[in-house]
Parts: structure tokens; C-alpha cells; sequence
């Protein structure tokens, strides 16, 4: 490549993945890698290790650099997206000293408790914009300061979200963006900055707390050795980047308020652009990567992974990444003959718990209705279903008495061959399964890389436009309708009976 191009290199550091995907001054991709990372679970705890990120991270900037695909000195932007609501400390020189609690560590209950009698329930729902929950990661950094306090005592960082660790490894800033930081418990909705008063009564030290900037903001350049390492220009930009879901908002082409999307990948969630707060504890409603706006979400916990769960652990006996994409495409024709409703079968997908529409404990998943005649296919289609119907009971909190007709759909949940009809007929509406070479989070990562100084939306949006080509797209099944009807009542039923009755 000639010393004329101008690249720019985005990274979406996931759940089981760090995804590189390189376009060029065109928006064309012109190079994508990915490495695996590990997670870890103990009763209830699911954490991952910093030191995995960066050496995935590590690997695919050395291969990229070793390609002949890439000139890594052409690199001039570094823009990022990644899962949120983390926490991990790290020393004075950026060493970690914790594992990094995931946005679904549920271990800290207590915590969570003590700050709705110590500040106030009223207060922080008002405070958090009515999202507060114990998946929150000051409920974990106060674990950590309960149960582990000499590393506490020795950290000099809090780290937030996966990317802003990445950033911190390159740049030595610790950043976030406004994304990230509202779904903390340490973000004031009301001041737009960190929560000060709530800091004060734990007894918590602000300077700990990355800095907030806008998803488009410098971050700063590289480290002499990072850059030695990578081969990069002095000159190369690191941007803020944004959390995975206002990421992946701005890439599914959701810019308007009533633009809705779903997201299917190991989590799911439904979300659109807002104006203002939406006060309602059963939806989350984040802050925009700027800090000038919302994104009203549903967001559920289990969507890929109980299928990848049924489907590897429980009928495979074998480890879900594993699981290889003619795998799918054979269950999913098996699954073709079996008739909607799964004969009878209801699957509530509640493995890991539920943050959203209804707060449900971690192993609360459960099938009803199992007969001896149901199989393998049964089984897993109604896996399929009972996402659909969570993903339907948060539609419909989201939207209130507001209709809409369509959705665009990502995530490798979209690649399902039947998936998507499914999700067409719970919820009832048209389903625009969207042509994202790059994928979305990359693509919005891209589209933040492209704001102007004073962090304006760039004039140029309308080219991204045909970045998001329409693969396909789904018509409900009107046929398919009452029995769908049948199934949510039944789910929306037992989830009552079982889990938010007294």
C-alpha cells in the first residue's frame, strides 16, 4: 500500500472476542482479524483477565503489522467500541491488580443493598436515570473495597469498560465515554458528570474515575514502545470510542429517534435514539456517546448463549466456541420442521438471570412443559422462541403505546436461517436484516472517527448510508400469530408465577 492511504483502524473488544476491522479514507474495509478471549465463572462471579485482552489485542496488531495487506505507519486513527459496565483496578503504572468483574458479575447483592439505604433508593434511581442494579460496577468496586482492601488501597486507576483499558494500555490516559460511564452507578444523569455526592458518602476518590469525554474526542497518541512495537506514525490519533450498544447503535443506522434495532449475540438488547429520559426502572435508558442525548434499551442477558449452551454443553458435550457455522446451519433444518410454539414446549432463557425488562437472579432458566416426545429440535427452537418472547416484553415496555413497523436486525444472530423469521412473528413486525461487511459496532466506531472538532455528527453520514445495504428482509407471518399470542401469554404468566410473585 502507498503512503497515501489514510486508515483507519477500529477494534471492538466483546464478550468472547476482539474483533480489528481496518477501512480505508473510502469506508472500505480493507483488512479484519479476530482473536478469542477466555471468560471465567464461579458461582455467580464472571470475570475475564486484562491481561487476555491485551495479548489478544497484542496479536492481532502483530499480524496485521506482519501481513502484507497492511502498512501499519498508514494507520492514522484508532477508534474503539467494547463490552461496558466493568471493573478493574490497576496500579500506578497500569499493572492489573484485580480480574475484571463483567457487566454480569452478580456478586456484589450487598453492596447494591447498602447503597439504596445509604443514599437513598429515590436518589440513585433519580441520580442513574431509573437504571440502577446490582450488575452495576460500583456495586462491584465497593466489593472490591470491602473484601479485597490492600489491593484497593494500592490502586491507582478504576477501569470502566473493555476498550477504555485497551486505550489506557496505548496512550496511558484512562478515558471513557458517556455511553459507558451511564451505565456505572457512578454517572449523575442530572449534572452530566460523576456522580460527586454519592462518591463522597462511600468515601470513594473521584481522581480514581477515568476522565469523560465524548465517544469522538482524542484520547491521545501512542506510547513510543507501543508505537515501536506496532510499527505506527507518531502522528496516530486514539480516540474515546464508544460502549458496544451506542456503537452498535450508530452503526445499525438507528439515528433518529423511532429508529429501532436488535442486537443478537451472546447478549441481545432492543434499542433507539431518545430526546430525553425515559423514567422507567423496567428499561434502561443510556446517555449517547456525546453526552447530548439518550438511547432507550432493552437489554437481556441471554440470547446466543443458551442456545450455544443447549446446543454445545447439554446436546454436544462440547465447549460452545467450538460450535462451527454448518453446525447451526444443521440444526436449524432440523429445527424447520418443527411447527411454532415447539409443540407446547416454553423455554424461560434466564441462565445467567434477567436485568431487563424484570430483575431475575443468575440460574433461574428453566423448560415447562417437557414431555417425553419432545427432542433435540423441540428443544432448541423453543430456546429460539423464548428469546423472542424476552425480546417482546421489552419491545413492548420500550415503545409503551407507540407502534412501529419495522426493525433492523444485527449480530451473529441475524446469520441464523430461521432465527430471524422467528423473531418477525413474536414481535410482530417487519425485519430489515442489515449487509454489514465490517459489522455494525465497527462501523459506528468508524462513523464517531468522523466528527468534526466541536463533535458534531459528520455532513457525511448519508454515505453510510450505503454501508447499510438491506440483505433481506422478513415479513411477519400472520398465520403464525395466534399461536405466538398463546406462547407470550403462557411466558409473561409463568414469569409471574415463578419469579416476581411474592
Amino acid at each position: 500500500m502507498s503512503n497515501e492511504q489514510n486508515l483507519t483502524l477500529t477494534y471492538d473488544l466483546g464478550t468472547s472476542l476482539v474483533k480489528m476491522v481496518i477501512f480505508d479514507q473510502d469506508y472500505q474495509v480493507v483488512y479484519q482479524d479476530e482473536q478469542p478471549i477466555p471468560s471465567y465463572q464461579d458461582e455467580g462471579w464472571q470475570y475475564q483477565k486484562a491481561t487476555d485482552w491485551w495479548q489478544a489485542f497484542k496479536k492481532l496488531m502483530i499480524d496485521m503489522k506482519n501481513s502484507r495487506e497492511i502498512t501499519a505507519a498508514d494507520i492514522k486513527t484508532i477508534v474503539s467500541t467494547g463490552q461496558m459496565e466493568d471493573c478493574l483496578l490497576l496500579d500506578d503504572k497500569g499493572k492489573p491488580l484485580s480480574e475484571v468483574l463483567l457487566y454480569s458479575d452478580s456478586r456484589a447483592e450487598e453492596e447494591y443493598q447498602q447503597i439504596l439505604t445509604e443514599y437513598g433508593e429515590q436518589e440513585i434511581k433519580e441520580a442513574t436515570g431509573y437504571n440502577f442494579d446490582v450488575l452495576m460496577s460500583i456495586n462491584k468496586y465497593l466489593w472490591l473495597k470491602k473484601y479485597n482492601p490492600e489491593v484497593f488501597s494500592w490502586h491507582e486507576y478504576l477501569i470502566l469498560g473493555a476498550k477504555d483499558y485497551i486505550n489506557f494500555v496505548l496512550t496511558g490516559k484512562n478515558v471513557t465515554d458517556y455511553t459507558n460511564a451511564s451505565v456505572t452507578g457512578f454517572y449523575d444523569y442530572q449534572s452530566g458528570s460523576w456522580n460527586q455526592e454519592l462518591l463522597e458518602t462511600f468515601d470513594l476518590d473521584i481522581d480514581k474515575l477515568p476522565e469523560l469525554k465524548p465517544g469522538s474526542a482524542l484520547v491521545g497518541y501512542l506510547r513510543p514502545e507501543i508505537r515501536d512495537t506496532f510499527g505506527l506514525s507518531p502522528a496516530t490519533e486514539v480516540l474515546n470510542g464508544a460502549g458496544d450498544l451506542a456503537a452498535s447503535t450508530l452503526g445499525a443506522g438507528a439515528w433518529q429517534p423511532g429508529d429501532v434495532y436488535a442486537y443478537l449475540g451472546t447478549t441481545g438488547w432492543l434499542a433507539s435514539p431518545t430526546t430525553g429520559i425515559k423514567e422507567d426502572p423496567a428499561i434502561y435508558c443510556l446517555a449517547d456517546p456525546q453526552g447530548e442525548g439518550y438511547i432507550t434499551a432493552g437489554a437481556i442477558l441471554n440470547a446466543g448463549d443458551p442456545y450455544d449452551w443447549l446446543l454445545s454443553t447439554v446436546l454436544a458435550d462440547q465447549d460452545s466456541s467450538d460450535i462451527k457455522d454448518e453446525d447451526y446451519r444443521k440444526v436449524e433444518r432440523e429445527m424447520a420442521s418443527v411447527a411454532p410454539g415447539s409443540e407446547g414446549l416454553l423455554f424461560l432463557p434466564f441462565l445467567k438471570g434477567e436485568r431487563s425488562p424484570v430483575k431475575i437472579k443468575e440460574n433461574s432458566g428453566a423448560f415447562l412443559g417437557l414431555g417425553s416426545s419432545h427432542g433435540k429440535k423441540e428443544l432448541l427452537r423453543a430456546v429460539l422462541e423464548g428469546v423472542g418472547y424476552s425480546l417482546r416484553h421489552n419491545l413492548e415496555e420500550m415503545l409503551g403505546e407507540e407502534e412501529i413497523t419495522d426493525i433492523n436486525l444485527i449480530g451473529g444472530g441475524s446469520k441464523s436461517t430461521l432465527w430471524p423469521q422467528i423473531l418477525a412473528d413474536i414481535l410482530a413486525v417487519r425485519i430489515k436484516i442489515r449487509e454489514i461487511e465490517a459489522g455494525a459496532p465497527a462501523l459506528g466506531a468508524l462513523l464517531l472517527s468522523c466528527f468534526d472538532e466541536e463533535n458534531n455528527r459528520p455532513s457525511s453520514e448519508k454515505d453510510f448510508t450505503d454501508l447499510l445495504e438491506v440483505k433481506e428482509t422478513i415479513e411477519p407471518k400472520s398465520a403464525h400469530e395466534e399461536i405466538y399470542q398463546q406462547g407470550y401469554d403462557k411466558y409473561r404468566s409463568y414469569l409471574t408465577k415463578l419469579y416476581l410473585s411474592d
